[in-house]
Protein backbone atom coordinates (compact mmCIF):
# COMPACT_ATOMS: atom_id res chain seq x y z
CA UNK A 1 0.00 0.00 0.00
CA UNK A 2 1.24 3.61 -0.35
CA UNK A 3 3.74 4.40 2.52
CA UNK A 4 3.99 0.90 3.22
CA UNK A 5 8.06 0.92 2.49
CA UNK A 6 8.42 4.19 4.21
CA UNK A 7 6.52 2.38 7.17
CA UNK A 8 9.04 -0.48 7.48
CA UNK A 9 12.39 1.26 6.68
CA UNK A 10 11.54 4.82 8.35
CA UNK A 11 13.48 6.08 11.64
CA UNK A 12 12.51 2.85 13.36
CA UNK A 13 12.78 -0.55 10.91
CA UNK A 14 9.30 -1.87 11.21
CA UNK A 15 8.35 -5.61 11.46
CA UNK A 16 8.78 -7.82 8.46
CA UNK A 17 11.80 -4.63 7.35
CA UNK A 18 14.12 -6.70 5.55
CA UNK A 19 17.72 -6.02 6.34
CA UNK A 20 20.68 -7.99 4.02
CA UNK A 21 19.13 -11.92 4.93
CA UNK A 22 17.52 -10.97 8.40
CA UNK A 23 13.65 -9.79 8.71
CA UNK A 24 12.88 -7.74 11.85
CA UNK A 25 10.81 -8.70 14.28
CA UNK A 26 10.83 -5.99 17.17
CA UNK A 27 12.42 -3.16 18.60
CA UNK A 28 15.23 -4.57 21.26
CA UNK A 29 16.69 -1.39 22.51
CA UNK A 30 17.17 2.16 21.34
CA UNK A 31 20.70 3.62 22.17
CA UNK A 32 21.79 6.96 21.35
CA UNK A 33 23.57 5.87 18.50
CA UNK A 34 22.24 2.54 17.19
CA UNK A 35 19.02 0.69 17.79
CA UNK A 36 18.68 -3.01 18.26
CA UNK A 37 16.55 -5.54 16.84
CA UNK A 38 15.33 -9.21 17.48
CA UNK A 39 15.31 -10.54 13.86
CA UNK A 40 15.07 -13.74 12.21
CA UNK A 41 17.19 -15.45 9.14
CA UNK A 42 14.60 -15.19 6.29
CA UNK A 43 15.61 -18.45 5.26
CA UNK A 44 16.64 -20.77 8.19
CA UNK A 45 14.17 -18.82 10.92
CA UNK A 46 17.29 -18.70 13.17
CA UNK A 47 16.91 -15.57 15.52
CA UNK A 48 19.40 -13.14 15.44
CA UNK A 49 20.25 -9.21 16.84
CA UNK A 50 20.48 -6.36 14.30
CA UNK A 51 22.30 -3.55 15.50
CA UNK A 52 21.14 -1.03 13.06
CA UNK A 53 23.12 2.74 13.19
CA UNK A 54 20.70 5.78 13.72
CA UNK A 55 20.11 8.18 10.60
CA UNK A 56 21.53 11.41 11.90
CA UNK A 57 24.86 9.28 13.43
CA UNK A 58 25.13 7.67 10.05
CA UNK A 59 25.68 10.64 7.82
CA UNK A 60 28.46 11.04 10.68
CA UNK A 61 31.80 9.43 8.54
CA UNK A 62 33.90 9.15 12.29
CA UNK A 63 30.41 7.26 13.62
CA UNK A 64 30.24 4.89 10.50
CA UNK A 65 33.78 3.81 10.11
CA UNK A 66 33.41 3.41 13.78
CA UNK A 67 30.53 1.57 13.05
CA UNK A 68 32.05 -0.32 10.34
CA UNK A 69 35.03 -1.34 12.79
CA UNK A 70 33.07 -2.81 15.50
CA UNK A 71 32.03 -5.32 12.88
CA UNK A 72 35.38 -6.14 12.00
CA UNK A 73 36.97 -6.40 15.13
CA UNK A 74 34.00 -9.02 16.46
CA UNK A 75 34.48 -10.72 13.21
CA UNK A 76 38.39 -11.28 13.75
CA UNK A 77 37.80 -11.99 17.20
CA UNK A 78 36.06 -15.50 16.97
CA UNK A 79 35.63 -16.82 20.19
CA UNK A 80 33.18 -19.24 22.36
CA UNK A 81 32.84 -15.83 24.85
CA UNK A 82 32.71 -12.85 22.76
CA UNK A 83 29.25 -12.45 20.91
CA UNK A 84 29.77 -14.19 17.04
CA UNK A 85 28.65 -11.51 14.03
CA UNK A 86 26.88 -13.24 11.52
CA UNK A 87 27.19 -10.29 8.62
CA UNK A 88 27.07 -6.51 8.16
CA UNK A 89 26.28 -4.13 4.99
CA UNK A 90 24.08 -1.11 4.55
CA UNK A 91 20.67 -0.27 4.17
CA UNK A 92 19.84 1.78 0.96
CA UNK A 93 19.63 5.11 2.95
CA UNK A 94 23.23 4.62 4.24
CA UNK A 95 22.63 3.15 7.55
CA UNK A 96 24.98 0.05 8.59
CA UNK A 97 23.97 -2.71 10.29
CA UNK A 98 25.91 -5.59 12.01
CA UNK A 99 23.50 -8.63 12.63
CA UNK A 100 24.74 -11.21 15.58
CA UNK A 101 23.85 -13.97 17.27
CA UNK A 102 20.65 -13.61 19.56
CA UNK A 103 21.82 -13.85 23.07
CA UNK A 104 18.96 -15.60 25.10
CA UNK A 105 19.55 -13.91 29.01
CA UNK A 106 20.42 -10.91 30.26
CA UNK A 107 23.39 -8.59 31.45
CA UNK A 108 24.99 -8.58 34.74
CA UNK A 109 24.18 -5.38 35.96
CA UNK A 110 20.24 -6.63 35.42
CA UNK A 111 21.30 -9.76 36.80
CA UNK A 112 22.92 -8.62 39.83
CA UNK A 113 19.27 -5.68 40.37
CA UNK A 114 16.99 -9.35 40.09
CA UNK A 115 19.37 -12.05 41.98
CA UNK A 116 21.74 -9.56 44.23
CA UNK A 117 25.93 -9.98 44.44
CA UNK A 118 27.16 -13.53 43.13
CA UNK A 119 29.09 -15.80 45.50
CA UNK A 120 33.29 -15.66 45.03
CA UNK A 121 32.85 -18.99 43.19
CA UNK A 122 30.31 -17.43 40.81
CA UNK A 123 32.11 -14.23 40.27
CA UNK A 124 35.60 -16.28 39.56
CA UNK A 125 33.46 -18.27 36.94
CA UNK A 126 32.24 -15.46 35.10
CA UNK A 127 35.74 -14.06 35.51
CA UNK A 128 37.46 -17.05 34.08
CA UNK A 129 35.38 -16.62 30.92
CA UNK A 130 35.24 -12.76 30.48
CA UNK A 131 39.28 -13.23 30.97
CA UNK A 132 39.52 -15.96 28.31
CA UNK A 133 37.77 -13.41 26.15
CA UNK A 134 39.89 -10.33 27.00
CA UNK A 135 42.94 -13.16 26.56
CA UNK A 136 41.69 -13.64 23.17
CA UNK A 137 40.65 -9.48 22.17
CA UNK A 138 44.34 -8.61 23.32
CA UNK A 139 46.27 -11.48 21.72
CA UNK A 140 44.96 -9.94 18.22
CA UNK A 141 45.72 -6.30 19.66
CA UNK A 142 42.60 -5.29 20.25
CA UNK A 143 41.84 -3.39 24.12
CA UNK A 144 37.63 -3.21 24.68
CA UNK A 145 37.48 -0.05 26.71
CA UNK A 146 34.30 -0.36 27.86
CA UNK A 147 33.79 -3.60 29.97
CA UNK A 148 31.10 -3.03 32.47
CA UNK A 149 28.48 -5.65 33.77
CA UNK A 150 25.80 -4.19 30.76
CA UNK A 151 28.48 -5.39 28.30
CA UNK A 152 28.44 -8.95 29.23
CA UNK A 153 25.53 -11.49 28.73
CA UNK A 154 24.84 -14.15 30.95
CA UNK A 155 23.05 -16.65 29.09
CA UNK A 156 19.87 -18.56 29.98
CA UNK A 157 18.82 -22.03 28.80
CA UNK A 158 22.29 -23.60 30.28
CA UNK A 159 20.96 -25.59 32.77
CA UNK A 160 22.63 -24.79 35.93
CA UNK A 161 26.07 -23.53 34.52
CA UNK A 162 27.10 -19.92 34.33
CA UNK A 163 27.84 -19.42 30.67
CA UNK A 164 28.43 -15.22 29.73
CA UNK A 165 29.54 -13.51 26.76
CA UNK A 166 31.14 -10.15 26.24
CA UNK A 167 29.69 -7.81 23.89
CA UNK A 168 29.87 -4.06 22.36
CA UNK A 169 33.45 -3.71 20.78
CA UNK A 170 31.99 -0.04 19.74
CA UNK A 171 35.03 1.59 21.03
CA UNK A 172 37.41 -1.32 21.05
CA UNK A 173 41.00 0.49 19.67
CA UNK A 174 43.43 -1.28 18.30
CA UNK A 175 47.07 -1.81 20.23
CA UNK A 176 49.03 -2.38 17.38
CA UNK A 177 48.66 -0.71 13.88
CA UNK A 178 47.59 -3.52 12.34
CA UNK A 179 44.87 -3.93 14.51
CA UNK A 180 41.39 -3.41 13.86
CA UNK A 181 40.33 -0.03 15.09
CA UNK A 182 43.77 1.51 14.96
CA UNK A 183 43.12 3.66 13.60
CA UNK A 184 42.45 7.86 13.79
CA UNK A 185 38.94 7.01 14.87
CA UNK A 186 39.63 8.29 18.36
CA UNK A 187 42.70 10.14 19.08
CA UNK A 188 44.44 10.92 22.52
CA UNK A 189 42.69 13.66 24.31
CA UNK A 190 38.84 11.46 24.06
CA UNK A 191 37.78 9.97 26.89
CA UNK A 192 35.37 6.98 25.36
CA UNK A 193 33.90 4.43 28.03
CA UNK A 194 31.58 4.36 30.66
CA UNK A 195 32.65 6.56 34.21
CA UNK A 196 31.63 3.75 36.62
CA UNK A 197 34.38 1.43 34.78
CA UNK A 198 36.66 4.04 33.52
CA UNK A 199 40.77 3.81 34.20
CA UNK A 200 42.15 6.88 35.26
CA UNK A 201 44.30 6.68 31.70
CA UNK A 202 41.02 7.02 29.87
CA UNK A 203 39.52 10.01 31.68
CA UNK A 204 42.89 11.69 31.20
CA UNK A 205 41.87 10.73 27.16
CA UNK A 206 45.50 8.90 27.58
CA UNK A 207 46.29 5.91 24.80
CA UNK A 208 44.83 2.98 26.13
CA UNK A 209 46.45 -0.49 26.46
CA UNK A 210 45.60 -4.80 27.95
CA UNK A 211 46.09 -2.78 31.42
CA UNK A 212 43.17 -0.32 30.86
CA UNK A 213 40.73 -3.46 30.28
CA UNK A 214 42.18 -4.75 33.35
CA UNK A 215 41.05 -1.87 35.92
CA UNK A 216 37.65 -2.37 34.16
CA UNK A 217 37.52 -5.85 34.92
CA UNK A 218 39.00 -5.26 38.48
CA UNK A 219 35.90 -3.11 38.88
CA UNK A 220 33.37 -5.88 37.30
CA UNK A 221 34.88 -8.26 40.36
CA UNK A 222 34.00 -5.53 42.55
CA UNK A 223 30.43 -5.20 41.54
CA UNK A 224 29.69 -8.66 41.46
CA UNK A 225 30.66 -9.40 44.86
CA UNK A 226 29.01 -6.52 46.34
CA UNK A 227 26.22 -5.87 44.17
CA UNK A 228 27.76 -2.30 43.39
CA UNK A 229 30.04 -0.53 41.69
CA UNK A 230 33.60 0.85 44.00
CA UNK A 231 33.17 4.53 42.61
CA UNK A 232 29.66 6.12 42.78
CA UNK A 233 28.65 10.05 42.77
CA UNK A 234 25.59 12.51 41.51
CA UNK A 235 27.76 13.90 38.72
CA UNK A 236 30.17 11.83 35.86
CA UNK A 237 32.62 14.46 37.17
CA UNK A 238 32.25 13.24 40.87
CA UNK A 239 32.83 9.53 39.85
CA UNK A 240 36.13 10.37 37.46
CA UNK A 241 37.67 12.64 40.34
CA UNK A 242 37.45 9.61 42.41
CA UNK A 243 38.31 7.07 40.09
CA UNK A 244 41.61 9.42 39.65
CA UNK A 245 42.21 10.14 42.93
CA UNK A 246 39.89 8.78 45.67
CA UNK A 247 41.54 5.35 47.16
CA UNK A 248 39.56 2.61 45.61
CA UNK A 249 37.45 0.50 48.70
CA UNK A 250 38.16 -3.11 50.14
CA UNK A 251 35.53 -5.24 48.49
CA UNK A 252 35.35 -6.99 52.36
CA UNK A 253 34.17 -3.63 53.39
CA UNK A 254 31.16 -4.41 52.09
CA UNK A 255 30.79 -7.68 51.69
CA UNK A 256 31.69 -11.22 53.11
CA UNK A 257 34.98 -11.93 50.83
CA UNK A 258 38.06 -13.10 51.50
CA UNK A 259 40.64 -10.98 52.17
CA UNK A 260 43.23 -12.10 49.13
CA UNK A 261 40.06 -11.28 46.84
CA UNK A 262 40.62 -7.59 48.41
CA UNK A 263 44.11 -7.60 47.36
CA UNK A 264 43.35 -8.75 43.99
CA UNK A 265 40.94 -5.67 43.12
CA UNK A 266 43.08 -3.33 44.88
CA UNK A 267 45.79 -4.39 42.60
CA UNK A 268 43.57 -4.18 39.17
CA UNK A 269 42.47 -0.69 40.54
CA UNK A 270 45.87 1.03 40.68
CA UNK A 271 45.72 4.75 39.83
CA UNK A 272 49.16 3.65 37.51
CA UNK A 273 48.59 1.45 34.69
CA UNK A 274 51.88 -0.05 35.85
CA UNK A 275 51.08 -1.23 39.35
CA UNK A 276 48.09 -3.01 38.12
CA UNK A 277 48.83 -6.74 36.77
CA UNK A 278 50.78 -7.35 33.58
CA UNK A 279 48.31 -9.54 31.90
CA UNK A 280 44.99 -11.30 32.11
CA UNK A 281 46.59 -14.46 33.20
CA UNK A 282 48.54 -13.39 35.73
CA UNK A 283 45.15 -11.69 37.58
CA UNK A 284 43.08 -15.25 37.01
CA UNK A 285 46.12 -17.05 38.87
CA UNK A 286 45.59 -14.39 41.66
CA UNK A 287 41.95 -14.83 41.73
CA UNK A 288 41.43 -18.64 41.99
CA UNK A 289 44.26 -18.65 44.25
CA UNK A 290 42.17 -16.01 46.51
CA UNK A 291 39.12 -17.76 45.51
CA UNK A 292 40.06 -21.30 46.61
CA UNK A 293 41.97 -21.30 49.44
CA UNK A 294 42.83 -24.53 51.10
CA UNK A 295 40.29 -26.41 49.03
CA UNK A 296 41.31 -29.81 47.65
CA UNK A 297 42.61 -29.86 43.88
CA UNK A 298 41.67 -32.19 41.50
CA UNK A 299 44.04 -34.12 39.82
CA UNK A 300 46.48 -31.86 37.64
CA UNK A 301 46.57 -32.28 33.53
CA UNK A 302 43.22 -33.83 32.91
CA UNK A 303 40.85 -32.88 30.17
CA UNK A 304 36.99 -33.23 29.30
CA UNK A 305 36.34 -34.77 25.71
CA UNK A 306 33.48 -34.54 23.51
CA UNK A 307 32.78 -36.87 20.39
CA UNK A 308 30.18 -36.56 18.08
CA UNK A 309 29.90 -38.45 15.17
CA UNK A 310 27.38 -37.99 12.33
CA UNK A 311 25.96 -41.09 10.71
CA UNK A 312 23.34 -41.60 7.31
CA UNK A 313 20.72 -43.98 8.57
CA UNK A 314 18.95 -44.45 4.99
CA UNK A 315 20.46 -43.80 1.11
CA UNK A 316 23.04 -40.81 1.16
CA UNK A 317 20.94 -38.86 -1.10
CA UNK A 318 21.64 -34.88 -1.67
CA UNK A 319 18.99 -33.56 1.36
CA UNK A 320 20.36 -36.34 4.22
CA UNK A 321 24.35 -35.32 2.92
CA UNK A 322 23.10 -31.41 3.50
CA UNK A 323 21.43 -32.65 7.30
CA UNK A 324 24.38 -34.16 8.50
CA UNK A 325 26.63 -31.26 7.11
CA UNK A 326 24.44 -29.05 9.36
CA UNK A 327 24.36 -31.03 12.18
CA UNK A 328 28.20 -31.84 12.27
CA UNK A 329 28.47 -27.43 12.00
CA UNK A 330 25.74 -26.93 14.64
CA UNK A 331 28.11 -29.56 16.81
CA UNK A 332 31.11 -27.78 16.52
CA UNK A 333 29.83 -24.32 17.40
CA UNK A 334 28.34 -25.66 20.33
CA UNK A 335 31.46 -27.24 21.63
CA UNK A 336 32.98 -23.90 21.33
CA UNK A 337 30.40 -22.38 22.95
CA UNK A 338 30.66 -25.09 25.85
CA UNK A 339 34.50 -24.05 26.19
CA UNK A 340 35.94 -26.55 24.36
CA UNK A 341 39.00 -26.34 21.73
CA UNK A 342 37.80 -28.27 18.53
CA UNK A 343 40.46 -30.71 17.72
CA UNK A 344 39.53 -32.77 14.80
CA UNK A 345 36.31 -31.47 12.13
CA UNK A 346 35.76 -34.72 9.95
CA UNK A 347 33.25 -35.28 7.09
CA UNK A 348 31.35 -36.92 9.53
CA UNK A 349 32.68 -36.47 13.41
CA UNK A 350 33.94 -33.84 15.55
CA UNK A 351 36.08 -33.85 18.63
CA UNK A 352 36.65 -31.39 21.24
CA UNK A 353 38.37 -30.81 24.20
CA UNK A 354 38.73 -29.01 26.92
CA UNK A 355 41.79 -28.27 30.18
CA UNK A 356 39.97 -29.05 33.45
CA UNK A 357 40.80 -26.91 36.12
CA UNK A 358 42.52 -27.57 39.31
CA UNK A 359 39.58 -26.71 42.05
CA UNK A 360 36.97 -29.70 42.16
CA UNK A 361 34.14 -27.37 42.42
CA UNK A 362 34.93 -25.11 39.56
CA UNK A 363 35.78 -29.24 37.92
CA UNK A 364 32.74 -30.39 38.51
CA UNK A 365 31.04 -26.87 37.04
CA UNK A 366 33.30 -27.49 33.80
CA UNK A 367 32.11 -31.10 33.22
CA UNK A 368 28.20 -30.21 34.20
CA UNK A 369 28.55 -27.50 31.19
CA UNK A 370 29.72 -30.00 27.93
CA UNK A 371 27.09 -32.42 29.67
CA UNK A 372 24.23 -30.16 29.01
CA UNK A 373 25.16 -28.68 26.48
CA UNK A 374 26.01 -31.97 24.63
CA UNK A 375 22.28 -33.22 25.87
CA UNK A 376 20.81 -29.75 24.25
CA UNK A 377 22.27 -30.88 20.66
CA UNK A 378 21.11 -34.41 20.66
CA UNK A 379 17.90 -33.26 22.14
CA UNK A 380 17.76 -30.57 19.23
CA UNK A 381 19.02 -33.02 17.03
CA UNK A 382 16.31 -35.19 17.46
CA UNK A 383 13.09 -32.47 17.48
CA UNK A 384 14.40 -31.22 14.14
CA UNK A 385 12.92 -34.73 13.17
CA UNK A 386 16.36 -35.39 11.33
CA UNK A 387 16.32 -39.09 13.11
CA UNK A 388 15.28 -40.58 9.78
CA UNK A 389 18.00 -39.80 7.76
CA UNK A 390 21.15 -38.72 10.17
CA UNK A 391 21.67 -40.22 13.54
CA UNK A 392 24.16 -37.92 16.18
CA UNK A 393 25.99 -40.33 18.87
CA UNK A 394 27.87 -38.08 21.25
CA UNK A 395 30.21 -39.37 23.71
CA UNK A 396 31.43 -37.34 26.69
CA UNK A 397 35.42 -38.22 28.54
CA UNK A 398 37.70 -37.19 31.16
CA UNK A 399 40.99 -38.74 31.08
CA UNK A 400 44.57 -37.22 31.63
CA UNK A 401 46.52 -35.80 29.37
CA UNK A 402 50.16 -37.16 29.82
CA UNK A 403 51.84 -39.78 28.04
CA UNK A 404 49.76 -41.89 25.94
CA UNK A 405 47.17 -38.90 25.15
CA UNK A 406 44.17 -41.31 26.18
CA UNK A 407 41.55 -38.79 24.90
CA UNK A 408 43.24 -38.69 21.61
CA UNK A 409 42.03 -42.55 20.89
CA UNK A 410 39.07 -42.11 20.90
CA UNK A 411 38.44 -46.02 19.98
CA UNK A 412 39.45 -46.49 23.39
CA UNK A 413 36.69 -44.99 24.90
CA UNK A 414 33.60 -44.75 23.29
CA UNK A 415 31.27 -47.21 22.32
CA UNK A 416 32.33 -49.49 19.29
CA UNK A 417 28.57 -48.76 17.82
CA UNK A 418 27.34 -46.12 19.45
CA UNK A 419 23.61 -45.38 19.13
CA UNK A 420 22.05 -42.03 18.77
CA UNK A 421 21.75 -39.78 21.99
CA UNK A 422 24.47 -38.64 24.71
CA UNK A 423 26.70 -40.82 26.54
CA UNK A 424 28.83 -40.10 29.13
CA UNK A 425 31.36 -42.37 31.11
CA UNK A 426 31.68 -42.84 34.86
CA UNK A 427 34.89 -40.47 34.86
CA UNK A 428 32.30 -37.27 32.96
CA UNK A 429 29.84 -37.71 35.44
CA UNK A 430 31.32 -38.54 38.37
CA UNK A 431 29.36 -36.83 41.07
CA UNK A 432 26.96 -35.84 38.59
CA UNK A 433 24.42 -38.19 38.16
CA UNK A 434 21.97 -36.54 40.23
CA UNK A 435 21.70 -33.53 38.20
CA UNK A 436 20.52 -35.94 35.41
CA UNK A 437 18.30 -38.94 34.25
CA UNK A 438 20.74 -41.67 33.22
CA UNK A 439 20.87 -45.25 31.80
CA UNK A 440 23.68 -47.37 32.93
CA UNK A 441 25.00 -49.57 29.97
CA UNK A 442 26.34 -53.01 31.82
CA UNK A 443 29.55 -53.62 32.21
CA UNK A 444 30.48 -50.73 30.14
CA UNK A 445 31.65 -48.12 32.40
CA UNK A 446 29.34 -45.94 30.58
CA UNK A 447 25.93 -44.24 31.17
CA UNK A 448 23.03 -43.01 28.04
CA UNK A 449 22.16 -39.83 29.60
CA UNK A 450 18.06 -39.20 28.69
CA UNK A 451 17.33 -35.58 29.95
CA UNK A 452 18.22 -33.02 33.04
CA UNK A 453 16.52 -33.94 36.59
Amino acid sequence: MPGGEESLYGEELGAGALVGQWVVERVHYRGPVSTLYRAKDARTGAPAALKVLHLQPAASTTALRRFRREAATLQRLSHPHIVEVLGHGELPDGRAFIAMEWLEGRDLAADLAARGPLSVDEALEVLEQVGAALRAAHGEGVVHRDLKAQNVMRLSARGEALHVKLVDFGVAKGLTPDAPGASTLTQTGVALGTPLSMAPEQIRGEPPDARTDLYALGVLLFQLVTGQPPFQGATRHEVEEQHLHAPPPRPGERAPVPAALDAVVLRCLGKRREDRYPDVDSLLEELRAAVRGGRTPAKAGYAVALYAEARLTGAPDAVALERLDALLERTGRAAREAGLEVKVEGSGCVLALAALPEDVVHEREVRERVLSSALALVTDAEATGNTGAVALAVTVHVAGLGEGAELLHVPGWIAESPGAGLMATEAALKDLAPSFLTELEAGQGRARILARR
